[in-house]
């Protein structure tokens, strides 16, 4: 049997390790995280004096859940302001991370999670449409390579199926956009791209070798693979230079930048998901 660290840092460090998915790993870090601080500010203690069994406390976990879906625990603002309600599937995920810590452990609380919310996604037409909107018309104040990426990844959604979980391990390999039937490639499966898609594709990939040309190659030892990359430099963290444009792009970069165009242009965010589209006679549950 795995012997559990009693320090609550530690133990959640231990079981991050079991998790073979990065974006699970990402997940449940952050939200184990964010559930021993609120027990240390609660205790009024360090986190390093939180101890597993407290967050093996059902009391105290339905305490931060609580104060978690009233957005006491927000750590970026929301787009209603920085204490907004978290969202259900947010929630869904702190009850999901928390019932597999406690599952590893040993000690299994078995919390009851909301059940998930499912946002109306765009029919074909609706989709295809909007994207012809968005790859027309640069919102004023967005930089224009953090335009054409997002309008990129829309573009691939579109023509894909295939959300941004899926999307962002994508390199530029994936693209084949000189082929007579131009076509991207997301999990091992090819897609074929339509002309409006193939073009954005196309415009990002320059951009995307602009970005990435010169300085990269010597920090990097060669040409970046990543098909999503950043687009203006990062913060200096930790006394640290602040790292260039052209680097990997993480999910959340991903996200942001779409729900500031998607909010600028349309009036209201869309996910990236609900550009996958449906029939469009179909409904969704």
């Amino acid at each position: 049997m795995t012997a559990v660290p009693a320090r609550a840092d530690a133990a959640a460090a231990k079981f991050i390790t079991t998790l073979r998915a990065p974006a699970t790993r990402r997940q449940r870090t952050a939200f184990l995280e964010e559930y021993t601080a609120w027990v240390a500010a609660f205790r009024r203690c360090g986190t390093s004096e939180v101890t597993t069994e407290d967050l093996l406390d059902e009391e105290l976990a339905l305490a931060w859940l609580a104060a978690a879906q009233r957005g006491a625990t927000r750590r970026r603002r929301g787009l209603e302001g920085p204490t907004a309600r978290a969202a259900t599937n947010s929630m869904a995920a702190r009850v999901s991370s928390l019932n597999a810590f406690s599952r590893w452990c040993g000690h299994p609380l078995e919390l009851q999670p909301p059940a998930p919310e499912f946002a109306d996604r765009l029919t074909p037409t609706e989709a295809h449409r909007t994207l012809r909107l968005l790859a027309g018309h640069q919102p004023a104040g967005m930089l224009e390579a953090t335009w054409e990426r997002s309008v990129a990844l829309i573009a691939a959604a579109v023509c894909t199926g295939q959300g941004i979980a899926a999307l962002h391990p994508m390199r530029l390999v994936d693209l084949e956009l000189d082929r007579p039937l131009p076509r991207a490639r997301v999990g091992g499966e090819w897609y074929p791209l339509d002309a409006v898609s193939r073009g954005a594709l196309a415009r990002w990939r320059t951009t995307h070798q602009a970005l990435t040309a010169g300085h990269l190659k010597v920090l990097q030892g060669g040409d970046v693979a990543e098909l999503w990359v950043t687009t203006a430099p990062g913060r200096p963290r930790g006394g640290q230079t602040a790292p260039p444009a052209g680097l990997p792009a993480a999910v959340r970069t991903l996200e942001a930048a779409h729900r500031k165009l998607t909010s600028t242009a349309l009036g209201a965010p869309l996910l990236v998901e609900q550009f996958c589209g449906t029939q469009d006679s179909e409904q969704l549950p």
